[in-house]
């Protein structure tokens, strides 16, 4: 029988930080990934033609910015496995059918330009007003997005304990549309504010997602989004090499189907294949608790009923999102001029009944008829992305996991005549869409979740970040803190604190890990 002192269970991004920095630790890790690659969602695959490279999950890594992972370079990712980001000076932009647009540049001053050009300089003076009165608890906030978080009482007592804290107490009873509407006199602006928390998923007009505001307004600023060299899949892959030079295992094509457990410790894995590998120390899990505990799944009766039940109505977020990746001939002509070009994300959204139109569609179990997508044309920032003279083109529309009409299934049906009218749409901001566009690939939520199982319900998140599935209370407060009733097996990755996305999230888990493990952090990173 194969034995490893921890055996980690997904070979996504997160299950790979913590297997780096255990192999760097000098640990006998061994990670079990299902599909035929590493990296989860955080891979790059030619889609579409031969030579077009595209992000099939994230594409933009933000968050991981600030993380000490890439911060401080702690498992050498970017000085000896070859990591390189491209930061653009435009951030995000947002444009409208009359041909503007709203441009979040790093630098302030020249984004309050944009603003005052497109919706006045009230609401110009109210963004500079508003970055300046959100940047203390930004800070304030992102300090504890890379360490285990702290009991939930006790964090929202030290919030309570000062002003800072205070204003994000307010933020998570706050929709991000009242803070918007709040602000500014434009619904321009309400578009371009509130379209910021809705890649986490969102409706806009739900309660606490102004708190996501107070991260992102001023992260524009402060922590430069960026594009990885030559796609998401490299910081995967710098990841993979990291952990099998420092000692560590990589299993492909290998999924888990049962975790082991002897009086009432995790002692190891049994893969589908049958073949079973035995931990001596630790099982660390990076997949949604979802697909771990209960009956059928790779733990069963391990929980008390209440807790499994809490398990069981772990929440999905508002809505999910369908993939468009197309390769194209030439360079997209925006009617709101080529300033657009530079920019790493642009959305296009008409006026503001029809943005909110679209969320409550959504709410109903129905299509959005205007669609208002995330789009990327990473090939401009990165030419590696594809072959010389040609272009990729990411595409992301919203909308509902469950068709009041046919449940999940109906994906099937409506997959090519949605992606059809979300090209409609965006013809509108695109005038030469249509001519420039030679090839494309459909990534319905179905399709992502039969695609990655991780993908519960097709959150490519992990579960719905509403306030109390978050922190110490993320994925259910029995767990938060990564840990499990069943000793020796811990949790990471999306469905954990800080949440999904491009996040480097196991970091804040590590620590701890190690310290449990008798291992100093402090003298694996120094």
């Amino acid at each position: 029988m194969r034995e490893h002192d921890v055996i980690v269970i997904g070979g996504g991004h997160n299950g790979l930080i913590a297997a780096g920095y255990l192999a760097k630790a000098g640990v006998d890790v061994c990670v079990c990934e299902a599909l035929d690659e590493v990296g989860g969602d955080i891979v790059t695959n030619e889609l579409t033609l031969p030579g077009f490279k595209h992000d099939r999950g994230a594409t933009m890594h933000g968050v991981i910015q600030g993380n000490p992972l890439l911060a401080n370079d702690e498992l050498e990712l970017k000085s000896k496995y070859g990591l390189k980001y491209i930061y653009p000076e435009l951030s995000f932009a947002t444009t409208f059918p009359d041909g503007t647009a709203i441009c979040s540049y790093v630098d302030i001053d020249k984004t309050c330009a944009s603003i005052a050009k497109t919706c006045g300089q009230r609401d110009a003076d109210a963004y500079r007003g508003l970055f300046e009165a959100l940047s203390p608890a930004s800070a304030f906030i992102n300090a504890g997005s890379f360490s285990e978080p702290p009991a939930f009482g006790a964090m929202m007592a030290q919030f309570d304990s000062n002003p800072i804290g205070r204003n994000v107490i307010e933020s998570m009873f706050k929709s991000a549309y009242e803070v918007a509407c709040d602000w500014f006199e434009d619904p321009k602006m309400v578009m371009h504010i509130t379209k910021m928390c809705t890649e986490m998923f969102f409706n806009p007009e739900d309660k606490g997602t102004a708190f996501y505001l107070y991260m992102l307004i001023p992260a524009a600023h402060m922590a430069p989004y960026a594009l990885p060299v030559g796609g998401s899949g490299k910081l995967s892959n710098a990841l993979a090499r990291c952990v099998e030079d420092n000692g560590g295992t990589i299993l492909l094509n290998s999924p888990v189907e049962k975790i082991t457990v002897s009086q009432g410790a995790a002692t190891g894995v049994v893969l589908k294949s049958g073949e079973e590998i035995k931990a001596r120390k630790r099982v660390l899990s990076s997949v949604d608790p979802r697909l771990m505990f209960g009956e059928g799944r790779m733990i069963e009766g391990a929980l008390e009923p209440s807790v499994q039940q809490k398990i069981d109505r772990i929440a999905d977020p508002f809505n999910v999102g369908m993939m468009i990746h197309c390769a194209l001939d030439g360079v997209p002509k925006w009617s709101a001029g080529d300033e657009l070009l530079g920019a790493l994300m642009v959305e296009p959204c008409p006026n503001l009944d029809a943005y909110r139109a679209e969320f409550d569609a959504i709410r109903y179990g129905r299509l959005p008829q205007e669609v208002c997508p995330l789009v990327c044309t990473q090939s401009l920032l990165d030419p590696s992305r594809a072959p010389q003279g040609k272009h990729t083109l990411y595409v992301g529309p919203y909308g509902p996991w469950n068709f009041a009409d046919g449940g999940p299934d109906r994906w099937d049906e409506v997959k090519e005549s949605y992606a059809d009218l979300t090209m409609r749409n965006l013809s509108q901001y695109i005038t030469n869409l249509d001519e420039i566009v030679i090839d494309r690939f459909v990534d319905t939520p179905l399709d992502m979740e039969r695609w990655n199982p991780n993908n519960v319900h097709g959150g490519v998140t992990g579960p719905a970040s509403y306030m109390y599935q978050m922190f110490s209370n993320r994925p259910i407060t029995e767990m938060g803190r990564y840990r499990t009733p069943v000793e020796n097996l811990w949790i990471c990755g999306m469905a954990t604190h800080p949440s999904g996305g491009v996040t480097g999230g196991a970091r804040a888990m590590v620590p701890s890990f190690l310290e449990d493990m008798g291992i100093d952090f402090e003298d694996v990173i120094d």
